[in-house]
This record gives C-alpha cells, structure tokens and sequence, in this order.
C-alpha cells in the first residue's frame, strides 16, 4: 500500500462526529512529516466515501475544501451534521454549535462550556418551518410577530412540550429559536440542520471576540471556522410563550 492509499484508507476510518488534523492523519500513514503531502492528497480526492470534510488544519481551524479555500464553510457545516462541534460564527457573536438533533453532541457542549445543566440553550434554525421538526405549533399571532423579526438578530422563546427534545429545553419544555440573517450562517443551516448555538465561552466569562479568544476556553477539543474579530452584541431575546410579547433581553 502507497503512501496516497494510506493517507485515503485513515481518512476512510475517521468516524462520524469526530474529525483528526494533517499531522495525525500522516502518523497513521506512517509518515509523521507528510502533512502537506496528506492536504494535497485529500485536495484531489472526489470519492465521497472518503470523508475528506473530518481532517481539518493542524492548529483546529477548517481550511479548505477540494482545494477551496473559500469552501470553508461547507466544510465546516458537513462536520456539524455529522455531530462534531464547533466556533462558527453565527449572525451576532461566535457560538460553540452542534446539531441540535444529536444529544451526545448537544451534552458535550454542555460539558465544555461547563454550562448549567438546568439552562436551555439557543437553537438556530435556517427556515421558519424547522419548528416542526422540534414538535413547535405557533399561532397566527406568533407567525406574524416571526416573520417580522426574521431573519435578524433576534432570538424567541417558544413552547416546546416534546420530552423527546429534554437535553434541550432542560426541562422548562422551552427552546429559544433564532434564524441568522447572515448568507453564510443560513447556507450552513441547510447542510447542518438546527444547531445548539450557545456563545463560545464558559459559563460566566465574556463570550469570544476571535478565535484566539475561543481557544483559550476550548483548545483543541473542537474545530474552529475563523472570519476574524467580531463586535456585535448578543441577540434580542425574546419570550412569545404566553399573550403577550416579553422582551427578556435587548
């Protein structure tokens, strides 16, 4: 066996939900030095059953894609589907997200945001009708209010009685839904699916303004998808549970 036929064969092995760098990807190749050899290799693979997407850069951030730099995101959002975890950037700030149908993936954000147990986290969705999929029925009256404030930076609390979805709405049997405004975020919303997308930080710190910022709360633990210094503030929380409209946070 080749050292290409190595390099596709470890690929090849790499589980769903988990993902290895150039560098581990060429020791199980059995040749520690090749981690650019192992980049270019991957570059030119178009077999789709070797899942290129779960080998990212040496220092945990995405790279390319198919030799595409600018496929980072398509990258990233194969990885959230298959129930990996990472920094994104969302609409507002940095989120440490995961797909939000998968409660292992959900609970090891929990478990790295050392987050508490009994707070909800909020969920993206990239279309008004991914409430369905969470068992959510809203009224006419919420309907409206949503499709107002959508796309946009604001995050809505909505009833979500189904005990099935426990690991997300924490027993309150309620989930703080938001649809990004931002193309990229909701391009990989359509890959991804919903994503728990709490801020990337610990519990109790100041969320992450940059990747650098994020690695020092998570280190090598997740991938990271970097666009760079971000300022914007946290959503608009909303609560539409009850009659009336509620502003929790502005």
């Amino acid at each position: 066996m080749n050292f290409n036929e190595k390099v596709l064969n470890a690929v090849k092995k790499i589980k769903k939900g988990e993902f290895k760098t150039y560098k581990e990807v060429a020791r199980l190749a059995n040749n520690l030095k090749a981690a650019r050899a192992v980049g270019n290799i991957l570059a030119k693979n178009r077999d789709v059953k070797i899942p290129c997407h779960r080998v990212i850069k040496n220092d945990n951030l995405i790279g390319g894609f198919y030799g595409d730099k600018k496929l980072d995101w398509r990258k990233a959002a194969l990885l959230l589907k298959d129930g990996a975890v990472g920094a994104i950037l969302t609409d507002t700030i940095y989120g440490i997200c995961g797909s939000a149908f998968n409660k292992k993936t959900v609970e090891k954000i929990y478990k790295l945001r050392k987050r508490n147990p009994k707070k909800p986290v909020i969920v993206l969705i990239g279309n008004i009708d991914d409430l369905r999929k969470f068992g959510v029925k809203i009224s006419e009256f919420q309907k409206k209010f949503l499709n107002k404030v959508w796309p946009g930076k604001v995050s809505v609390i909505l009833k979500c009685p189904l005990k099935k979805f426990a690991y997300l709405h924490r027993g309150t049997k309620t989930i703080a839904f938001r649809m990004p405004k931002n193309k990229k975020s909701i391009k990989i919303l359509k890959i991804s699916g919903p994503l728990a997308a709490p801020s990337a930080n610990r519990e109790g710190h100041k969320p992450a303004k940059n990747i650098k910022e994020a690695k020092e709360f998570f280190g090598n633990k997740i991938f990271y998808l970097d666009r760079g210094n971000l300022v914007s503030k946290p959503s608009k929380l909303v609560d539409l549970t009850g009659k009336s409209i509620k502003i929790l946070r502005r």
